[in-house]
């Protein structure tokens, strides 16, 4: 009886063996593979994150513009009125304009 178990306990040892061996190389083979997934949807995620803080940056930059553009306008629509409706406005552009006539006949 001693044999048979030494038999038998020699085979499951062997089976343990070739067991833990696959089971080790599946375990680095699975880790490379997952390193490897997990970079290339990390690269994609960055890529996509950039394109978003692009767009978030020039949004922001076009409504600073517009901003901008706009109080400029309403300045400039203010001038001209200023220049256009009331008695100094209309004296001073016309100073202007005598000025600018004086310096194209000069």
């Amino acid at each position: 009886m001693a044999i048979t178990s030494a038999v038998s306990d020699l085979v499951s040892s062997l089976f343990e063996l070739f067991s833990s061996l696959f089971n080790a190389i599946y375990g680095i083979l699975h880790a490379f593979v997952s390193g490897i997934a997990h970079l290339f949807t990390g690269f994609v995620a960055f890529i996509g994150d950039i394109f978003a803080g692009v767009f978030d940056f020039v949004g922001g930059v076009g409504k600073f513009v517009t901003g901008n553009i706009v109080i400029l306008g309403v300045l400039a629509a203010g001038v001209f009125a200023y220049l256009r409706f009331s008695p100094q406005g209309q004296a001073q552009a016309q100073a202007q304009r005598l000025a600018n006539s004086r310096k194209k006949t000069a």
